[in-house]
């Protein structure tokens, strides 16, 4: 999946918004590696999955929950270089 956005939330949750991938699969509890290309930057585990605003417009899209801190900068994050590959 790749991530479009990122949103730290103030409780220290961090929400990462990815599109592509299989929309059903559940993937709360999984550890998920971000990464770009053969740049491996952490592994993280999803903790939960958002409803998204505006569903029916982002068919594709997720927003996955963590309360791992996630070492990539909003910059990074919309870039569209930055994947969640499963394990």
């Amino acid at each position: 999946m790749i991530v479009r956005e990122k949103f730290n939330l103030s409780d220290g949750t961090t929400i990462l918004s990815c599109s592509g991938g299989s929309v059903g699969a559940a993937l709360t509890g999984k550890s998920l590696r971000l990464q770009n290309g053969d740049d491996i930057r952490q592994t993280l585990t999803i903790s939960g999955e958002r409803h998204m605003l505006r569903k029916a417009e982002a068919l594709d899209q997720r927003a996955l929950e963590t309360t791992d801190e996630v070492f990539l900068s909003q910059e990074e994050a919309r870039s569209g270089e930055w994947m969640l590959v499963e394990l």
